[in-house]
């Protein structure tokens, strides 16, 4: 079978460690921490053949481990990064889909800028109309979604997540992003105390309110 994944590096190299077929999508900076990157898909088994160039460097994130009751603490720098800066109709997807039978993204690309959200509409409109199966892992993360409020942030994901025929999530995903929750109960609120039960009327939610969705997955 033939997996393309974009901007979701460890579902591509998990898959190309069970020995699946699978390119990685994405736009990255024309220089050496570029062909770095690339260089290290390469080693892995992920393919890079459908990967396009632009922009000038290339989006990081740091990570502050915490200590006793402190936690750890994640800082994106993502600004200005080849894929937030990327625009509909740099990728042709036709030959992107060529051959593939499977297209999955994260919610982690719509969140850096209104290009990426725009290009990954572009993307799920011709796997859709191709009939490749689709599939997200909706991955909220508070501090990428800087360009756009609440509302426009749902509207995004709503409209995104029509295309997918598997959904993967969890409570958190599905309030933020859907205004979805567990029936009496705050996610936000009561964090970690929500009981597994609980996710079974999210899920109901999430089945009515995405018609084509065949599986919804908790993470």
């Amino acid at each position: 079978m033939q997996y393309m994944v974009v901007e979701s590096l460890i579902v591509a190299v998990s898959l190309a460690n069970y020995c699946v077929d699978v390119d990685f999508v994405t736009r990255l900076p024309k220089n050496d921490i570029g062909a770095c990157a690339m260089m290290e898909m390469r080693k892995r088994g992920v393919g890079v053949d459908k990967i396009v160039y632009g922009g000038d460097r290339l989006g990081i994130y740091f990570l502050e481990t915490g200590a006793v009751s402190r936690g750890s603490k994640v800082v994106y720098d993502r600004a200005h990064s080849a894929i937030a800066e990327i625009e509909s109709g740099m990728i042709d997807w036709d030959v992107v889909f060529e051959g593939c039978e499977w297209f999955h993204w994260t919610g982690i690309i719509p969140a850096i800028s209104q290009g990426a959200a725009d290009v990954t509409l572009e993307a799920l409109k011709a796997a859709s109309a191709k009939g490749i199966t689709i599939s997200t892992d909706l991955n909220y993360r508070a501090k990428l979604w800087k360009f756009c409020d609440d509302a426009h942030r749902e509207k995004i994901m709503t409209e995104l997540t029509s295309y997918c025929d598997i959904v993967l999530g969890n409570e958190e995903d599905a309030e933020m992003h859907f205004g979805i929750k567990p029936a009496g109960i705050s996610v936000q609120t009561e964090g970690h105390n929500v009981k597994a039960e609980a996710f079974l009327s999210v899920c109901e939610q999430m089945m009515e309110k995405f018609q084509e969705l065949k599986k919804l997955l908790q993470l």
